[in-house]
């Protein structure tokens, strides 16, 4: 599996334990060198996330190339954001809506945003889990996210439920399938 998914302007860079390690104690230069990629200043954005994974990572190392990866801008070498799937396809909670669907989730840095990086960034990693067998995704977004509910209707991503999310409060749930294209 690879560590890296390209896409025309970016790089999806897989957040090894090590650069997770890193972003935890703040050493940026290392993330940096770790990642071949500028830092902001800003990073990390999310220790409850970056635990999460690295929990995740520790338990079943096998998933790193399913978690977390920073979305780096190719020519610039700069990390301008991270997507990755909340785990391997076909978690217990996506049955309901298809019973080997991936869910993945995606932040772009305030900076960076409205210029498609997202929306690439999606397709780069819907493309490279579609060479894995998966063949549906899930989404769940929060109702007052207009940029985010966007960019899931112009994937094609149908909403399909809702939920309460215990920190993001109400979200949307989304589907894209093969079968829906």
């Amino acid at each position: 599996m690879t560590s890296v998914i390209d896409t025309p302007r970016l790089k999806l860079v897989a957040m090894t334990r090590a650069v997770l390690d890193a972003s935890l104690a703040r050493d940026r230069p290392l993330v940096a060198t770790l990642l071949d990629a500028e830092i902001p200043e800003h990073w990390p954005d999310s220790d409850g996330l970056l635990k999460l994974r690295l929990k995740q990572l520790t338990r079943e190392p096998a998933l790193e190339p399913w978690l977390l990866r920073a979305i780096v801008m190719r020519d610039a070498r700069r990390m301008i954001g991270h997507i990755g799937f909340h785990g391997a396809p076909g978690a217990p909670h996506l049955t309901a809506y298809a019973p080997h669907a991936a869910e993945f989730g995606y932040t772009i840095f305030a900076q960076h945003r409205r210029q498609g990086f997202a929306t690439e960034a999606a397709r780069g990693l819907m493309a490279w889990a579609r060479t894995q067998r998966v063949r549906s995704f899930v989404v769940s977004i929060r109702p007052d996210n207009a940029p985010s509910l966007a960019i899931a209707q112009n994937l094609g991503f149908r909403r399909v439920g809702q939920h309460i999310d215990e920190e993001e409060g109400l979200e949307y749930v989304f589907l894209w399938s093969e079968t829906d294209e």
